[in-house]
């Protein structure tokens, strides 16, 4: 039997030994089936489990909610709410006891600017919940700080944005990208100075080879006879080009000569060259902040998955008694299954 002052203890556990929340579901639905409960006002009232389930089912239109990602990644990029969130990580706190602690840490704010600025946008982010007068982290909020604490991105990101950085960022994790690549995801009339406060930021290098130019063959057929080098790199010029240091080795002769001929050859109009679009890529700072979007984002949607499998099961909990009054489902200890005419309906 599980005691229900000790559902705390439980759920604590739960979610030490789950990787995810759903998994943390999966787990404290094991306690739930060995719970002997005296009655449904005790599980509302004094259960942790019950709570935590409950806030998880909540947030369903919150995390559906069209922009919710970039809420979220705005209400995160700011150093009080940072505080906030480490602060009640701690334990519970007023906004009296909050106003108290972000003064030690040297941030002066009255006490509606803390709830209004500061409080609000976690709550309206499902990471804090008030419970009377006292605030709280969310086993959500819990695990979002997790993921905060591994990574350091701190005045990295620019606040109260439309989020195009990270947008790139997370589509740079994939690899180098031109800038055509990054037109779709971001407005063309913003990319270039998204990319250039990314630069700025040192989270984005624009690549500097010098074999960005690639030579072609074309498509007419020599007429006069080729020198004995010439014939050589012509003939090393593949299908899918060539950059003239590529040639240089291919030939054995130095880049100076290289040049030189394929300079001849674009005379005669048998080669043409082509500039390769040059390519943005993650620093090793970029990459860091990348990880931690993705990991955001991974924790968004494990989030999302295990609410919606608490609205589906709230669903039929709720169905259930009305097939029941109808004769297609019975209840046999607790738990509801189809009747031998739920299942003939259900063929």
């Amino acid at each position: 039997m599980v005691i229900e002052i000790k559902s705390h203890e439980w759920l604590l556990k739960a979610t030490d030994n789950a990787a995810t929340l759903v998994e943390t579901l999966r787990q404290v639905d094991n306690i739930c089936q060995h719970c002997e409960s005296a009655s449904p006002m005790v599980c509302a009232e004094r259960c942790e489990i019950w709570k935590t389930k409950n806030e998880l089912l909540e947030m369903n239109g919150t995390l559906c909610a069209d922009n919710y990602f970039r809420g979220l990644l705005n209400a995160m990029k700011n150093d009080r709410r940072r505080e906030v969130i480490d602060a009640l990580s701690e334990r519970r706190h007023s906004i009296e006891d909050l106003q108290e602690y972000l003064r030690d840490k040297g941030y002066y704010h009255s006490r509606r600017t803390i709830g209004n600025s500061y409080v609000e946008p976690l709550l309206e982010a499902g990471l804090v919940r008030k419970d009377s007068n006292k605030y709280r982290l969310t086993l959500y909020g819990r695990k979002f700080r997790d993921v905060l604490s591994k990574f350091d991105v701190e005045d990295s990101l620019p606040s109260h944005s439309r989020c195009y950085e990270e947008i790139l960022l997370r589509k740079l994790k994939d690899g180098p990208k031109t800038y055509e690549d990054l037109v779709g995801p971001v407005p063309q009339n913003s990319l270039s100075r998204t990319i250039q406060r990314l630069m700025e930021e040192g989270l984005v290098v624009k690549t500097k080879s010098s074999d960005y130019v690639f030579y072609f063959r074309t498509k007419k057929a020599p007429k006069k006879k080729f020198s004995p080098t010439e014939k050589k790199i012509y003939e090393a010029i593949p299908e899918a080009g060539a950059s003239a240091r590529e040639l240089s080795n291919e030939v054995g002769i130095n880049l100076r000569r290289t040049y030189k001929y394929v300079r001849r050859l674009r005379k005669r109009r048998l080669v043409f060259r082509r500039e390769k679009p040059r390519t943005y890529e993650l620093t090793s700072s970029g990459g860091e902040v990348a990880d931690f979007l993705e990991e955001m984002a991974n924790l968004v949607s494990d989030a999302s998955k295990a609410s919606a499998s608490l609205l589906e099961r709230s669903r039929q909990t709720m169905a259930a008694p009305d097939l029941k009054n109808g004769g297609f489902v019975e209840e046999a200890e607790g738990k509801y299954r189809l009747s031998k005419n739920g299942e003939i309906l259900a063929q």
